[in-house]
């Protein structure tokens, strides 16, 4: 599950990025309309948290213009507004839910996974690539019906691409989920995401996980 959260406050929006990640989602942040439309026409997601009190663009504007292109996209209004008159207005853009701030994460995180049970879209608990199964629930991978002997580094790679699947994905992406609570500052340049994905190549095939163009890394 891919869940975009478009949040101007940079605290709240790296808290709301770090429970979903906790809690197995890919979790990608905007901090502004721009850059939250550019994310949305190159990537698919399956949830959208937007702030409705953001500067530059009214909120509701965007609301509507997410709406001509995402109809089927569930969507969490984040609002500084406790007024009703402005909460029913929001179910009338689509809205799915909202929540009026301050807030409590864990309680977004709650209403989040009713809404994602409501449009049937549950989180993916396996998915099989040729000879390799993966258990995404269990965090563990077999190959050839035996189960492969992993580091936690490892298995995140494959986990993170496998949940891309077919779409390429570019070091620094993989590097954030996979390196996202360590306090080490690892270089992109480096050779740290390289020698892990050596390692997974030779348990498994060379070309399990390609290379494009030295940048991007794809399982297909």
């Amino acid at each position: 599950m891919k869940i975009l959260v478009v949040e101007d406050n940079k605290n709240l929006r790296e808290n709301i990025i770090f429970l979903l990640k906790k809690n197995n989602y890919l979790a990608e942040g905007s901090f502004c309309w721009e850059n939250a439309l550019k994310k949305l026409y190159s990537s698919d997601y399956d949830a959208i948290i937007l702030d409705i009190n953001m500067p530059i663009m009214d909120g509701k504007e965007f609301l509507k213009k997410i709406r001509e292109d995402w109809k089927n996209t569930p969507i969490i209004a984040l609002t500084a507004n406790s007024m009703l008159e402005d909460k029913l207005e929001l179910f009338d853009l689509w809205v799915d839910d909202y929540m009026t701030k301050p807030f409590e994460i864990a309680e977004l995180l709650a209403r989040l996974k009713a809404i994602l049970k409501r449009w049937d879209k549950k989180i993916e608990n396996k998915k099989e690539i040729w000879d390799v199964f993966i258990c995404f629930e269990a965090k563990k991978i077999f190959f050839k019906w035996e189960e492969a002997i992993l580091t936690h580094k490892q298995y995140l790679i494959i986990e993170f691409l496998a949940k891309n699947f077919w779409y390429p994905q570019t070091k620094s992406k993989i590097m954030e989920y996979v390196w996202w609570e360590s306090e080490e500052n690892l270089e992109f340049d480096s050779t740290t995401l390289e020698s892990h994905i050596y390692g997974i190549r030779k348990k498994f095939w060379k070309d399990f996980i390609k290379t494009i163009k030295w940048f991007w890394y794809i399982i297909e």
